[in-house]
């Protein structure tokens, strides 16, 4: 659901100076704000997004860099240009639209060796260590920890955090034991984990602790016996596995405890990932550890829990099929709502999407649903449904949605539909059908093991770039637990292989700024071919039938043509094809 959380326009301003004037004084040259908690998590509430507070922009990924001299600068990729341009005010924050082909820190990086820029603050807890490391090389760093800040800027308090709880082997299919069994093969070796849905999927626990997510506020010690899960001394946990150990702390606590084990085990080589690792946890672990000690272990454990296993597998299969017929539902309230002539608008559709995942068993949503109508369906992750943009019989309308169930692992699928029984437009069709050859030639690609994810954004993309289109976000990510799981995906820039047991999203799609845009997207499940030796393919998880409204039939060939009759006599069969 969209922030409630707002600032104005004024309040920015007074931020911003604030910011600076403390910069003055402390002779800083720059300060780096980043988009994360101290967990270095993707989605984060607004209210602790610190990021929010100096340029308004409340998309999900960010780099903001405040010079002394001059407006802030927000870093932003493909899916957020048009987003930013619309919330940051020009005049107070310098939106830098980053290429597809390029990572924000990689152009932020060259603005920082382009810039005069000799002492820097940041905020240590919000700080990949990896960036920290890399600022460390040519600036004077000056470090600063969340409360610091709140003494210039008056940040909102965090709220009381939902109780974790835990899940049973019959739910989820592996104990924990059984999972750190095939994580470790040495004894006295270690992973210190801040990755949230990493410890959700260790520990097989859930906790709902921020919006749009299952996983819970921790960090973990993994050894090969036993996890040490860290939370904030208000926290309510109920766990009954005994090789899992909550230990409520403060940082002190936590840096105490960890001497202790140390002491007690010592732990020859400790596993961090670096790009997961916020600098104050990393200085503190560098008291408690000799150097030689750390291995940065990119991805941290994410190499196992992207492999899903049988039990995985069978539950995240249960979840989209009730994902579905939630989205099903949604599209065809639509289309009763008009032909029942009832006034119906974008912020109605949005509420009811969360309507029908709750009548599925959903207990949360797994992002923030985008519902857009017309013209608003060009902005790639818009998140401001409205009450005054009508739904109308032309209307075509981009539905991206996704929830949780009981088992906390997340969906995540987009339909573009016709709000009425009335066909689109030839601009409508056209793009549609493009987008739908896309979407059906990856989910029917057959490819080597080894394959990388550039190889199937390539596929992909063909059909769009024949007919001069292109879409300036990857074509798709992993998807777990978190709704963007590392480990697997698929675009420009993406060099992960494809394994078996992957699940990963395809959602290609075209944009045209004030007409509107299509995005079609599947989750499929990385499978070893059933008759070629060393080939892999895809089985969908999702099964929810296309627009016959907008298909322009002549644009697709006969091999697409049999791929999507095949796809939709499945649809019909679970009762979710609206052909």
């Amino acid at each position: 659901m969209a922030s409630k959380f707002k600032l104005s326009t004024q309040q920015i301003q007074q931020n911003i100076e604030k910011l600076k004037s403390f910069m003055q004084h402390e002779k800083l040259d720059a300060f780096y704000i980043s988009s994360f908690d101290e967990f270095l998590n993707e989605y984060v509430p607004m209210s602790n997004c610190h990021r929010y507070y100096f340029t308004g922009f409340s998309g999900s990924v960010a780099e903001v860099l405040i010079p002394i001299a001059g407006r802030p600068k927000v870093y932003v990729d493909g899916r957020y240009h048009e987003q930013a341009d619309l919330e940051c005010d020009s005049n107070l924050v310098e939106v830098v639209k980053v290429a597809s082909n390029k990572s924000l820190l990689a152009e932020l990086k060259e603005d920082f060796q382009n810039g005069d820029y000799a002492k820097v603050g940041l905020e240590a807890d919000r700080t990949a260590t990896s960036f920290y490391e890399y600022l460390q090389k040519d600036h004077k760093l000056t470090i600063y920890a969340h409360k610091e800040l709140e003494k210039i800027v008056a940040f909102e308090p965090m709220p009381k955090l939902p109780k974790i709880t835990h899940l049973t082997k019959e739910q989820i299919g592996s104990t924990t034991s059984e999972k750190l069994s095939n994580i470790f093969t040495e004894q006295n070796h270690a992973y210190y984990i801040t990755a949230i849905d990493s410890l959700a999927w260790l520990s097989n626990c859930r906790g709902y602790h921020l919006p749009n997510l299952s996983s819970f506020l921790g960090r973990g010690l993994a050894l090969r016996d036993k996890l040490y899960v860290f939370v904030g001394t208000d926290v309510e946990y109920e766990c009954s596995d005994p090789a899992v150990e909550f230990v409520a702390c403060d940082l002190a606590g936590m840096e105490h405890k960890l001497a202790a084990i140390q002491t007690h085990r010592n732990i020859e080589k400790l596993y961090i990932d670096k790009g997961m690792l916020n600098a104050a946890d990393f200085l503190m672990l560098n008291r408690v550890f000799p150097a030689e000690t750390f291995v940065d272990k990119k991805g941290g454990l994410v190499e196992f829990h992207s492999i899903k296993d049988a039990g995985e597998i069978k539950v995240m299969k249960d979840s989209f099929a009730r994902a579905d017929k939630a989205i099903y539902n949604t599209i065809k309230w639509a289309k009763d709502s008009l032909a029942a002539k009832k006034d119906i608008s974008e912020l109605d559709l949005h509420s009811q999407t969360w309507l029908s995942y709750q009548e599925q068993g959903a207990v949360e949503l797994s992002f923030g649903t985008i519902a857009g109508v017309g013209a608003n369906g060009s902005i790639i992750h818009y998140g401001d449904p409205k009450a005054d943009v009508k739904i109308t019989a032309d209307s075509m309308c981009l539905l991206d949605s996704g929830g949780y169930f009981e088992t906390g692992f997340a969906t995540d699928t987009t339909r573009t539909f016709m709000a009425a029984d009335q066909e689109g437009s030839a601009k409508h069709k056209e793009i549609y059908t493009l987008v739908l050859k896309a979407v059906l030639n990856a989910q029917n690609a057959v490819f080597k093991s080894g394959t990388k994810g550039t190889g199937l954004d390539a596929i992909t993309r063909q059909p769009l770039y024949q007919k001069g289109y292109d879409y300036a976000h990857g074509t798709g990510h992993g998807v777990g637990i978190h709704v963007h799981e590392g480990g697997v995906g698929i675009g420009p820039t993406r060099g992960y292989e494809l394994k078996p047991g992957q699940v990963v999203s395809l959602e290609p799609g075209i944009y045209i700024p004030g007409f509107g845009g299509v995005r079609l997207e599947n989750i499929a499940l990385v499978k070893e071919h059933p008759e070629f030796e060393g080939f892999l393919c895809f089985e969908s998880l999702v099964y929810i039938g296309f627009e016959p409204l907008l298909i322009e039939e002549s644009l697709l060939n006969e091999q697409e043509k049999i791929w999507l009759n095949e796809y939709e006599k499945e649809c019909e069969k679970r009762g979710t094809s609206f052909r």
